[in-house]
């Protein structure tokens, strides 16, 4: 169980977490044992410090404290914690502990172990003890003081952003409230004004018993429920409509042939369900058809195709030559190619080869739906994907600017490693030669010496000790010194401190 949830904590970590801990976990590792082959108290010193440290750095991600103690009492065999780890761990501890008695356990547990780890080559005195304290006040507990404030402020921001979303969501909910009863009053007023004037059209047309009278109360009732379906998807809130204009669609073809006309209706494929707007489209494209047919060819045959491909709707309107009856302006087209655009589909019209017109469309079943909250949306970007953004850039912002400095200060440290290393000389080199050797056999063993600014007697010359051979000196610099005379190495000296 445990195991399944750290993989689950691991996958959701995200690339750039995964890096950044691969990386402190490997800088920490190798200041560590550097500092631990520095300290040379024994030989699996090293070893063990380097074994331990990358455990502990990722049980820290799970128990800071039970880390952050684990690492003071490893101290204690190894000279005391070194710096980095010191630092990063105290810095985890009071960032990740939930309690504030488990920072102050643990930096208490830290404390004691740091200070009797001292005596390794002296006796614990007074002296050492305060001076040792006031060293671990400022590797262990100053970090961790910087750590429970940037904890802290980043509680309280994610408080001021949890907030803010909620206000946010709050303010688009009566937007959306706001933008249902404003389309819900269009479609009252809408039904309000053409419905009445629709019925009055067909009572009117109900008063002659003529065979026109009949077409004309037919129209008015087919325009009628047309209104209604184009009120019912004026005012849905994100549900679609209970009227699908696409069931009309041999209602409208009976009335095309009441008119006079031969009307075929043709449907092929597996019938499967649409979105509003998808099905509204292809009505429209169909009904623009069967009018033009009837304006413009009058008399002749029109065939209606309903065609479920694949991937989208075919509906189509084919009509042989006829006899015009009005003169259109071709203002419907555009409406109708706006319309098909808006419904993710493309529109086709134009002659057939027999001298008549065919209008089609080729329409995606996943069409855009408007969203409820559509209205709130356009007035700008989502306000948690904004601040998510903003936080993500000031993430990478930091990480590049760390980079850079670790960058910059790697670069310093490896210029001075490299300048000293170019005129230094180890101990192992030290120790191979002995007195006696010709100078020629010693020279090819040395750097080339650099005697800018060195005062050393005739015929000697002056090498820096390796950076470790330094670092075990009390006075932290050491000099080896070659003497030669009539070609042949006749002393060698290790020299403390400047010539």
């Amino acid at each position: 169980m445990i195991i399944a949830r750290q993989r689950a904590r691991i996958a959701a970590a995200g690339a750039w977490r995964l890096a950044y801990e691969a990386g402190l976990l490997i800088l920490v590792t190798a200041g560590a044992t550097a500092g631990a082959i520095s300290a040379d108290l024994y030989p699996l010193a090293p070893w063990l410090v380097g074994l331990t440290t990358p455990v502990l750095m990722v049980l820290r991600l799970v128990n800071p404290l039970g880390a952050y103690v684990t690492a003071a009492l490893i101290g204690l065999g190894t000279g005391g914690q070194g710096v980095v780890p010191m630092v990063v761990l105290s810095a985890s501890l009071s960032y990740r502990a939930a309690r504030a008695w488990q920072v102050v356990a643990g930096l208490t547990a830290g404390w004691v172990c740091f200070v009797l780890s001292v005596p390794w080559e002296t006796a614990l005195t007074l002296e050492w003890a305060v001076l040792f304290s006031a060293l671990y006040a400022l590797l262990a507990c100053a970090p961790a003081g910087v750590a429970r404030l940037v904890r802290r402020r980043r509680t309280l921001l994610a408080a001021m952003h949890h907030r803010n979303v909620q206000l946010h969501s709050g303010q688009a909910e009566i937007a959306r409230q706001a933008q249902i009863r404003e389309r819900a009053r269009i479609a009252r007023d809408l039904h309000d004004s053409l419905g009445n004037r629709l019925t009055l059209i067909s009572l009117y047309a109900g008063m002659t018993p003529t065979e026109e009278g009949v077409l004309i109360r037919q129209a008015s009732a087919a325009a009628m429920s047309e209104l209604r379906q184009i009120l019912g998807l004026l005012a849905q809130d994100g549900t679609q409509p209970t009227v699908r204009p696409l069931s009309g669609l041999d209602e409208l073809a009976e009335q095309a042939r009441a008119s006079g006309a031969q009307v075929e209706v043709e449907r092929e494929g597996e019938p499967r369900p649409l979105a509003a707007m998808t099905e509204h489209a292809a009505y429209r494209v169909i009904q623009e058809g069967v009018t033009n047919a009837l304006r413009h060819a009058h008399g002749g045959t029109i065939t209606i195709l309903l065609r479920y491909e694949e991937d989208a709707l075919i509906a189509r309107v084919t009509n042989t030559p006829g006899r015009r009856t009005v003169q259109g302006t071709g203002q419907g087209l555009l409406g109708l190619a706006e319309r098909v655009r808006v419904a993710n589909g493309v529109l086709f019209h134009g002659p057939t080869p027999d001298g008549g017109f065919r209008l089609a469309a080729t329409l995606a079943y996943t069409a855009d739906e408007p969203s409820p909250s559509s209205a709130v949306a356009a007035t700008g970007p989502d306000f948690a994907g904004l601040v998510e953004r903003q936080g993500r850039r000031s993430r990478i912002v930091m990480a590049t600017t760390a980079v850079s400095i670790a960058g910059f200060l790697v670069l310093c440290a490896s210029g001075v490693w490299l300048t000293t290393a170019m005129v230094a000389v180890d101990g192992e080199t030290y120790d191979a030669i002995r007195i006696g050797q010709p100078e020629t056999e010693v020279r090819a063993m040395l750097p080339e010496p650099d005697e800018t600014g060195t005062k050393v007697p005739a015929g000697c010359v002056d090498y820096p000790a390796a950076l470790l051979d330094q670092l075990r000196t009390e006075s932290g610099e050491m000099i080896y010194r070659f003497c030669f005379r009539d070609g042949v190495l006749v002393d060698k000296q290790k020299r403390e401190g400047t010539p």
